[in-house]
């Protein structure tokens, strides 16, 4: 932080509130459920970010397969909601929050922060949340190939069954760069049995190099 204004620091050495920088705020939490691979949820109010807010999904444990992805809705400063989906056998079901390095005005008591250029960057009546782990390390295990001739490469890592956990969504939407001009598609797939997390990318052309973040995050009080 500058020379001015407010640090507090936690056990860990961690600076968990600063007056010159937003925290991770929740803008919106609860439960997602749908049917025939589709779920949409509703953001009450809308979030009036410029930039996308941030998506962290923790689909319900079935102790099995689920194959998960998320859009969200909406345009700049107006974003009204989001669809989860999957594959047509199943329903989307689990948590959510909705997280932004925005806060607005909430508590009746308590601390609020701005920053020099009167950015409102803390108010103690919004919840927060922390990032808990990165993982880049991922292990190529194989390539397929369907009758199109799309290569799907499968990368895997180890995942935390703690409930608590949410994986960020908003990266794994993005198509990637591959030897043509059409990208790499991306998904995700959660194996609770083996306790992993699969990432796929679908192109034409078969880069191997992957190195795509799988950022997790948990609320806190």
């Amino acid at each position: 932080m500058a020379g001015f204004g407010l640090s507090v620091v936690n056990d860990a050495g961690i600076i968990s509130i600063d007056s010159e920088y937003a925290r991770l705020c929740i803008l919106q939490i609860g439960t997602f459920s749908g049917g025939a691979g589709n779920a949409s949820v509703s953001f009450n109010p809308v979030i009036t970010t410029q930039e996308p807010p941030l998506i962290f999904l923790r689909p319900n444990n079935n102790g099995g397969l689920v194959t998960i992805g998320c859009a969200v809705l909406g345009s700049a400063g107006n974003w009204t909601g989001m669809n989860i989906v999957g594959p047509s056998n199943y329903a989307p079901n689990g948590k959510y929050f909705v997280g932004g390095f925005a806060t607005t005005p909430t508590a009746s008591f308590g601390l609020r922060l701005w920053d020099g250029g009167s950015k409102l960057v803390f108010d103690s009546g919004k919840p927060a949340a922390v990032f808990t782990r990165f993982y880049q390390n991922w292990t190529y295990v194989k390539s397929t190939q369907d009758v199109q001739g799309y290569y799907t490469n499968w990368y895997s890592s180890p995942f935390s069954s703690s409930p608590d956990e949410y994986l960020l969504f908003n990266n794994a939407g993005m198509r990637m760069l591959s030897g043509d001009n059409i990208g790499r598609g991306t998904g995700i797939i959660y194996d609770f049995a083996a306790s992993q997390l699969w990432f796929t990318t679908t192109a034409l052309n078969n880069p191997f190099n992957f190195s795509l973040p799988a950022v997790y995050a948990k609320p806190v009080a």
